[in-house]
């Protein structure tokens, strides 16, 4: 990041590109030419003790909530 504010992608003007790695709740509020969402396996995203609550649990609303979160930080590519 700039120290105005701006997404600087690359290595101290060097043209080498970087990564940030971070969870979804560092997320909120950025945004990113691209994002890699890993985990999403059953059991991992969504938690397993989110899916034993089942269909309309507060605990898998908030996973859903969480994946939409993860996937609008993407500016024009999402890999899931």
């Amino acid at each position: 990041v700039d120290a105005d504010g701006a997404q600087n992608n690359d290595d101290e003007g060097t043209g080498r590109l970087v990564a940030q790695l971070m969870t979804i709740h560092a997320s909120k509020g950025m945004e990113f030419d691209a994002v890699f969402l890993i985990g999403n396996e059953e059991g991992t995203f969504p938690t397993q003790r989110a899916l034993v609550e089942g269909d309309g649990s507060v605990e898998l609303e908030e996973e859903r909530r969480l994946c939409y979160v993860a996937m609008t930080r993407a500016k024009t590519n999402l890999v899931l």
